[in-house]
């Protein structure tokens, strides 16, 4: 006579068991990966939306000089040129950036326009009591990305810095800087150079050459600024017609 062992119905196979597992986890990977790439999309469109687009704009910067130079890439000859003397860290200079960026963008392009910028950091301290700060930082990832002649990658990272100022100051590492800086399409080198600090000595030298030079020239340093010729181009509230004042 044959016996059969009489399984219990409430017990489920080792093997089917362990499938089910394999499954589940299989599942819940192609989720996450699904999740994570829609994250990165979302971030990707969120940077692009937010990046202004340059077309005709060019930066050069020689290592030792104590500005930048942003004009047309091509035309601008005749262009007129005014010296813009900012720092990261100054609320004043926020402000002049929001109103006459644009403008003085669309001038520039149109090879209407060259603007030396002459970064500052004396805001970070000066003499004995300088010690780096923001401004030396925000201004080392954009001597990074002048020297590689990134136009629209300087561009949007000075933007940006300036329009979220407040939630930015004394915020953002290197880290932070080379990260934003590739959202804004910076080369591997000029994001590298920005992750080490690499024109962190640059700045400050550049900095110092910009409060020495006002100082010699008017007795006086501040930004912002906008110069011509050693002389104030324009004053006090009159500042925000710069861009009218430069082309005069």
């Amino acid at each position: 006579m044959t016996t059969r062992k009489v399984q219990n119905p409430n017990e489920k196979s080792g093997a089917g068991f362990i499938w089910a597992v394999i499954a589940v986890i299989a599942i819940a990977a192609v989720v996450i990966g699904l999740i994570v790439f829609n994250g990165r999309n979302k971030q990707n469109e969120a940077a692009a939306a937010r990046t202004i687009q340059v077309e005709n704009l060019a930066v050069s910067y020689t290592e030792g000089d104590a500005f930048f130079t942003l004009s047309a890439k091509d035309g601008g000859s005749e262009a007129k040129s005014v010296d813009l003397f900012e720092d990261f860290s100054c609320p004043h200079c926020g402000e002049l950036a929001e109103a006459t960026d644009g403008q003085a963008l669309e001038k520039i392009q149109a090879g209407e326009l060259e603007v030396k910028v002459h970064p500052m950091v004396f805001l970070d301290g000066q003499g004995a009591q300088y010690t780096p700060g923001h401004s030396t930082r925000a201004l080392a990832a954009e001597l990074a990305l002048a020297a590689n002649g990134e136009a629209q990658a300087l561009w949007n990272l000075r933007a940006m810095l300036f329009a979220e100022q407040q939630s930015v100051y004394n915020k953002v590492d290197n880290d932070d800087l080379a990260d934003r800086a590739k959202e804004f399409g910076a080369s591997d080198e000029a994001v590298a150079a920005i992750r080490e600090g690499e024109f962190e000595e640059a700045a400050k030298d550049v900095g110092g050459k910009n409060l020495d030079y006002q100082n010699e020239k008017t007795g006086q340093a501040y930004t912002p600024r906008v110069m011509r010729d050693d002389k104030d181009l324009v004053e006090g509230q009159e500042i925000n017609t710069w861009v009218e004042a430069a082309l005069a």
